[in-house]
């Protein structure tokens, strides 16, 4: 029997991953390449990655592109219409067949952890983004391009806002901290002074460190300390903020919906965080709820296709993707 072919990419700024399913949600092929974002390797680059991932997923699944019904693309850079103006001519280099969806990446992720098409996600890991979609099929989403321009709680924001605790305690301006002898520790400082002098004269760097200090910071809030529980406090509210921000704009107030959480930074978040993002998004949608993304956001480029083909996403077709993609990629959760 010739089984319908749907595939998804997720291109991101680090990777980029191709999975192909058939229409009961059987994963037949995966794949994957370097970064796909057109802003970090240029549109060459990002055909390239496209090219890669996807001719291992239809190489895996024995099938050549004419097979493939529909493919949706979750594409990191694609913020603007411009974006997608010069991406779609990426993607019709593929030579696939049927409809071709391109979102934002963050839109992936929507689709694999909500439980109808419809919702909201927030992404927090390298950067931050909230994106939603409606019961009618609009869409809104953040700016998700960090300062100056909006949202404010990625690892990196958390981590940063853990060093400026450090150096306000130092210089008397802020509360004493435990983060102090946990940054002074992470990086091999001698004591405070050695680790901010360090710090500002470039001897030490942070940023390959950003998720264990975020980590530390968890652990810190968690055992009450104050700077701690302030910077993760506030964490939640800008999350849960730019959540507000997307449900008022897409008018679901009234509406019961997922919250999908997805990203690094939920995977070590305390829950310190996430009931203040919680009581920041059910102020004023009291009918939402919190749910983590468990399985990688490329399923959710399956799903986006079975819709644009007119395929019934069923419970049956998401436990067969699920278990699909666990045994081919050993993931529960990206992001």
């Amino acid at each position: 029997m010739r089984y319908a072919m749907f595939l998804s990419i997720d291109a991101g700024g680090t990777k980029t991953h191709a999975l192909i399913a058939d229409e009961a949600g059987h994963v037949r092929g995966f794949g994957q390449a370097g970064p796909g974002n057109w802003e970090v390797v240029g549109l060459e680059g990002a055909l390239a990655a496209l090219r890669t991932a996807a001719g291992e997923a239809l190489a895996m699944a024995g099938v050549g592109p004419e097979r493939v019904r529909a493919a949706a693309y979750g594409l990191a850079g694609l913020d603007w219409p411009s974006d997608e103006e010069r991406l779609r001519p990426v993607v019709a280099q593929l030579g696939l067949g049927g409809p071709q969806v391109l979102v934002n990446d963050t839109f992936i992720a929507l689709r694999a952890g909500a439980r109808e098409p419809w919702g909201v996600v927030i992404v927090a890991g390298t950067g931050t983004t909230v994106a939603g979609k409606n019961r009618q099929g609009r869409t809104a989403r953040t700016l998700g391009l960090g300062y100056p321009f909006d949202d404010w709680g990625s690892a990196p924001d958390l981590a940063q806002a853990a060093l400026h605790a450090v150096a306000r305690a130092y210089t008397g301006r802020g509360p004493a901290t435990t983060l102090t002898d946990r940054l002074v520790r992470l990086v091999g400082a001698a004591d405070v002074a050695d680790l901010l002098e360090g710090v500002s004269r470039w001897r030490y760097n942070l940023l390959p460190l950003v998720a264990e200090a975020v980590q530390a910071l968890m652990e810190e809030a968690d055992r009450g300390d104050l700077a701690a529980r302030e910077i993760v406090l506030r964490a939640g509210r800008e999350l849960g903020g730019g959540a507000v921000t997307v449900i008022r704009r897409l008018g679901m107030e009234e509406e019961s919906f997922d919250v999908v959480l997805a990203g690094g930074l939920f995977r070590s978040a305390t829950p310190l965080l996430l009931e203040a993002l919680r009581e920041t998004v059910q102020a004023v949608a009291p009918s939402a709820s919190l749910v983590r993304l468990d399985v990688p956001p490329v399923v959710g480029g399956v799903l986006l296709a079975m819709d644009a083909a007119g395929l019934a996403v069923t419970d049956a077709i998401r436990a067969n993707l699920r278990a699909g993609v666990a045994s081919l990629t050993g993931q529960e959760q990206s992001g």
